[in-house]
């Protein structure tokens, strides 16, 4: 999804009815977007000057849309060289066209027009003219990561809370729009019945965010919290609503923070108080998120180098099995980090080739864990293996 159509700032309402300066882009499916944008044309004879602000209109709603796919500088510029080719069938990309609004201005023609597009032919086209990686290949490049998003509602301002679903279903399509999956309600309500979820939280002492904790319940490899604060006011006796969000973003296993940016929208004055909000969020989100993202990409670029981040953890092992496990480790891994040594707790980061239940069955055999007794099977959840001795 993208910005809701519609999304005008209240400071440029004139509830008369005068024309919206800026383009707005809405969701119709998964697939299919709306897009009003503006065309206009000023040399030849009627019927020229009709087709030229068509299609200067719809150059411009599909401009819209690509923009909204890219927002890397060097993907930009990849596209500018390709651009002529990207236009050359611009119609096959529209499903539907509709003036809304057609003035004149001397000799000039301009348009206000609604044009409905497909956003998959776009994307394929981008993909095509190697203007941008498909999705598969991106996951495929970087392992690509999975996002849990979650609203700080003790930070966030009261309203926040109802409108809660509202965030968390824009950040999610923010992410999956980009080929990142996320972590939704359903793992997240079973994270939370999960004993070893609850035990790590009642065994936390407040050293760690209840979220993060909860985060390492689910498949999640990055941990995005979300403070959004919705600010209401007046414009012209209409009512008004702004977002603002500060957005961080922490990598799950090892808590590390990764980075944060805020941003805002302009105040909102649309048909609703909900679809000023999610106009808001969205616009807030467009100004927030694209460095956020940036810097998590990169993190995970550089933490996956060396293969998938696993947490080990053991629990109650002597100290010859500790040194067992030391071993294994370094014969089984790329690459291993010491976590903590604490008690009768050791855990490790280590960066395996295969899946975390391989690593579980490899670390089995090669301890011989059969030789020692455990108080419970070896568990996998999400990306951490736990041993526990008796």
């Amino acid at each position: 999804m993208s910005r809701l159509l519609s999304l005008i700032v209240a400071f440029g309402v004139l509830l008369t009815g005068a024309v919206v300066t800026n383009g707005q882009i809405t969701v119709i499916d998964e697939r299919t977007v709306k897009v009003e944008a503006r065309g206009h044309a000023e040399k030849g004879g009627r019927k020229k000057k009709q087709a030229d602000a068509r299609e200067d209109a719809i150059r411009n709603a599909i401009q819209m849309v690509v923009n909204d796919l890219i927002r890397d500088p060097e993907v930009a510029a990849r596209f500018e060289q390709v651009k002529s080719d990207f236009y050359a069938d611009y119609e096959m990309f529209m499903l539907d066209y509709e003036i809304l609004r057609k003035t004149e201005e001397g000799k000039r023609l301009n348009l206000h027009v609604a044009v409905t597009l497909n956003k998959d032919l776009i994307n394929q086209k981008l993909v095509q003219l190697q203007v941008i990686e498909s999705a598969k290949d991106m996951r495929k490049e970087l392992d690509r990561f999975t996002i849990m998003p979650y609203l700080d509602l003790e930070q966030s301002s009261p309203e926040a809370e109802e409108w809660k679903e509202l965030f968390y279903t824009r950040f999610r399509v923010f992410f999956e729009d980009k080929g990142i999956p996320t972590v939704g309600q359903e793992e997240v309500m079973a994270a939370e019945k999960d004993e070893s979820f609850l035990a790590e939280l009642q065994g936390s002492e407040g050293e760690e965010d209840p979220a993060l904790i909860l985060a390492r319940n689910t498949p999640a490899d990055i941990f995005v919290k979300i403070v959004g604060k919705i600010e209401k006011g007046s414009y012209a006796g209409t009512e008004t609503y702004k977002v603002i969000l500060t957005v961080g973003a922490y990598a799950v296993l090892t808590g590390e923070f990764i980075g944060s940016n805020n941003g805002f929208s302009q105040p909102m004055a649309l048909s609703s108080p909900g679809a000023s909000i999610s106009a808001g969020i969205d616009e807030a989100m467009n100004n927030t998120m694209p460095k956020v993202l940036e810097r998590m990409t990169n993190f995970w670029r550089d933490f996956v180098a060396e293969g998938r981040p696993i947490k080990v953890l053991f629990t109650n092992f002597g100290f010859k099995e500790k040194r067992d496990i030391k071993e294994a480790l370094e014969t089984l891994t790329n690459d291993q980090k010491l976590l903590k040594s604490a008690g009768n707790v050791i855990e490790y980061m280590v960066w395996y080739d295969d899946s975390p239940e391989d690593l579980m069955y490899e670390l089995y055999d090669m301890i011989g864990m059969d030789q020692i007794g455990l108080a419970r099977d070896p568990q996998v959840i999400s990306s951490t293996v736990r041993f526990q001795a008796q």
